[in-house]
């Protein structure tokens, strides 16, 4: 494999205990017992060198095949989701989730402005929210097989919308891209840097050249 080249994967991702925490495939979803209708499965798109999976997980498909499988790859907790950070363990007044009517329980996750986090006690009128991702500190093991590498325009483009975007519709016009976002009922815009990101990638990686966004 090479940086550039995207691929299609099946994966498990599991803590070195053994605990599933991630399943693409619905039929090894059913094997291993933790199927759940509220799962979307489905093959995931890796564009390599642009960080859509952990770097432990990139530096191993880089030396793998399409068709090829591997089993228990061991990804150190530096290379998955970094260690824990005291720093992101944050106190706030029990008071400013009540004006919001927020409901605190320990355990719960809970949104803090743009932050996702996990509280993690309360009491003396305090809450202490956790922002470190749930599998920080972890060593993970995956088993990975590779599917396919994509090598049509249009369907690297369409998995890279998929990726960056995922809502709306993506078209394919007079040799350019068109990505229609005006979604009946969802008046949310893309953020700039999301636009940017989608258009940089697909004009490094494809022949397209335009993209144009319909909101």
């Amino acid at each position: 494999m090479e940086e550039g080249d995207l691929i299609l994967i099946d994966y498990v991702g599991k803590t070195s205990d053994g605990e599933i925490f991630d399943i693409s495939s619905e039929e090894k979803a059913k094997e291993e017992g933790v199927y759940t209708d509220r799962m979307d499965y489905r093959p995931v798109p890796v564009l390599l060198g642009s960080g859509y999976v952990i770097e432990g997980l990139e530096e191993k498909l880089m030396e793998m095949e399409v068709g090829e499988s591997e089993e228990n790859i061991d990804i150190p907790s530096e290379k998955a989701y970094g260690g824990r950070d005291s720093d992101q363990i944050q106190t706030y007044p029990e008071n400013e989730f009540k004006k919001q009517d927020v409901n605190v329980r320990v355990g719960d996750q809970i949104r803090v402005g743009k932050r996702k986090g996990k509280i993690i006690s309360k009491g003396s009128g305090r809450v202490r929210v956790d922002f470190n991702h749930p599998l920080s500190g972890k060593n993970l093991l995956y088993d990975v097989e590779v599917l396919e590498k994509i090598e049509e325009d249009e369907e690297k483009a369409e998995y890279i919308f998929d990726y960056r975007i995922g809502h709306g519709e993506i078209k394919f016009e007079d040799g350019n891209i068109v990505v229609d976002h005006d979604i009946e009922g969802h008046d949310h815009k893309l953020p700039e840097n999301v636009k940017e990101e989608f258009r940089e990638e697909v004009k490094k990686h494809t022949e397209f050249e335009e993209v144009e966004f319909k909101e």
